[in-house]
């Protein structure tokens, strides 16, 4: 793969590593990218936006329950975050998680209506 290929900066801190890890799953790269969200959690163990993206990535290479570890862990740190509890519903549904998944969508609704009414 092209993108691949082509040399890109390595990072020095997790705002780099989160960054470049947003490339490289942009692009399809999702092994790139899950080393790169880690690489980020290193820096910053807390950053919610690290475990989604990992999470999204995980989903993409089919590791269900990796995702499902990582979007739970990003729903503890920012519990506000609609758009987490969307896509681990997606993840449950493929996980065979019905009930889960509408809670989330549930959720998920519920914060987006409370978004909109300010």
């Amino acid at each position: 793969m092209a993108f691949e290929r082509r040399h890109i900066e390595e990072p020095t801190d997790a705002a780099g590593y989160l960054d470049r890890g947003n490339r490289y799953s942009r692009n399809g790269v999702y092994h790139k990218a899950i080393e790169d969200y880690t690489k980020a959690l290193e820096f910053e163990p807390e950053l919610a936006d690290a475990y989604y993206n990992r999470g999204c990535s995980w989903y993409e290479v089919d590791k269900l329950d990796d995702s499902i570890t990582d979007l739970t862990r990003a729903i503890e740190l920012d519990p506000l975050a609609d758009h987490y509890y969307g896509q681990r519903a997606i993840v449950y549904i493929f996980s065979d998680k019905p009930d889960l998944a509408q809670a989330d969508e549930d959720i998920c609704q519920e914060l987006r209506i409370r978004a909109q009414e300010g």
